[in-house]
């Protein structure tokens, strides 16, 4: 790992510290025991590492979770999605691989939290140990303890939102234990159905398990990552993770009468912003088209972005959606993109950027 990485890896770190802690001068109603995990040195063959950090809502307003940003597809987290009712607890958990990232290993998830506002990094470290073997960066084996996973995760890639594919991984049993699937503990979308999976798998015997995927039940637009949890009895661990990380597309609705979009510029630029201060911004948009114009997604490239919700716009209409920038945690010249997944046939996806250069005072 370069210096350059290195450095960002610590710089990365010492912003952890400000997790999820307690603020009341910004109203931040979530408080968390820990501040920062270390999970010290491990080896690069270690599988999947589960980290929770447990929070309580210490103020007197009710709080829920309003989004999550794990900053690629390595990482991912299980958190409530109700509202957090003052003076209830529990835990973030949050699972990732070592796998193929030997070295200093950092990573960040940024969740804001609403009504208050509030954006809050979480950061876990760790040293990882290289494995004796040759490192196969095009390799995505994975391995829980005597089992073993051609793959930890499937990439469906694109897909429009009603297609139906099937992807396939392969798992061993390598210990001399047999192995024994407990389906009734299984947990996974109800879009997906699994197929070609043994009761029972016999010490050696590897089989190929074939994941059917319906898009068009799962009600999913933008980038995605779900997660397919199977259990297993004998060679510990019981539970055995497949993520499901892709990007699904908005079929257009073809109709003689039908919205269509006008957008007066697809660029905002907020100049200079101070770094410790949020900015606003705002796009204009009109339904030029002969009905309803309906932005069933709003999606950004950061957490640090944020929209507020978009109601119809009727035909012959104009809209302004503002949007607002949280600039803290970064410097120099900035650009972030929003995606807009709307109804009208002619423009189904819209990317709008919001350009700004980021200065500390």
């Amino acid at each position: 790992m370069s210096k350059a990485i290195a450095a960002s890896a610590r710089l990365l770190f010492f912003s952890m510290t400000c997790l999820l802690t307690v603020n009341a001068a910004h109203g931040q109603s979530l408080s968390f025991e820990e501040k920062e995990i270390d999970l010290g040195y491990m080896p690069e063959d270690t599988g999947n590492v589960v980290v929770d950090f447990k929070w309580s809502n210490s103020s007197d307003s009710a709080v829920f979770i309003k989004e999550i940003d794990t900053h690629g597809g390595c990482t991912i987290v299980s958190y409530p999605k109700d509202t957090l009712a003052p003076g209830t607890k529990g835990k973030l958990t949050i699972r990732v691989n070592p796998k193929n990232r030997p070295g200093p290993f950092v990573r960040k998830i940024t969740l804001r939290t609403s009504p208050d506002s509030v954006v809050h990094d979480l950061y876990i470290k760790s040293y990882i140990e290289p494995s004796v073997k040759v490192w196969d960066q095009n390799s995505n084996e994975t391995t829980y303890g005597a089992v073993v996973l051609s793959s930890d995760y499937i990439r469906v890639g694109h897909v429009s939102e009603n297609t139906k594919l099937e992807k396939t991984i392969k798992i061993k049993n390598t210990g001399k234990e047999t192995l024994r699937f407990v389906a009734s503990k299984f947990k996974k979308p109800d879009y997906v159905m699994i197929k070609g999976l043994p009761d029972k798998l016999l010490s050696g015997q590897e089989v190929t398990v074939t994941f059917s995927i319906d898009f068009s039940t799962a009600g999913k637009l933008g980038s995605y990552t779900d997660m397919v949890e199977l259990y297993a009895d004998g060679n510990n661990p019981k539970e055995i993770i497949v993520y499901l990380i892709g990007k699904v597309i908005p079929v257009p609705v073809v109709s003689a009468t039908r919205p269509m979009v006008q957008l007066l510029l697809n660029e905002a630029d907020l100049k200079e912003i101070p770094s410790d201060k949020p900015a606003q911004g705002s796009f204009t948009l009109k339904n030029i088209g002969a009905s309803p114009l309906i932005i069933r997604k709003i999606e950004t490239s950061c957490s640090c972005l944020t929209f507020d919700k978009a109601a119809p716009v009727a035909a012959g209409e104009s809209v302004t959606l503002y949007f607002t920038f949280d600039p803290r945690g970064l410097s120099g010249q900035e650009e972030k993109k929003i995606i807009l997944y709307t109804n009208a046939p002619d423009q189904p996806i819209i990317t709008l950027l919001v350009k700004s250069l980021v200065v500390s005072l």
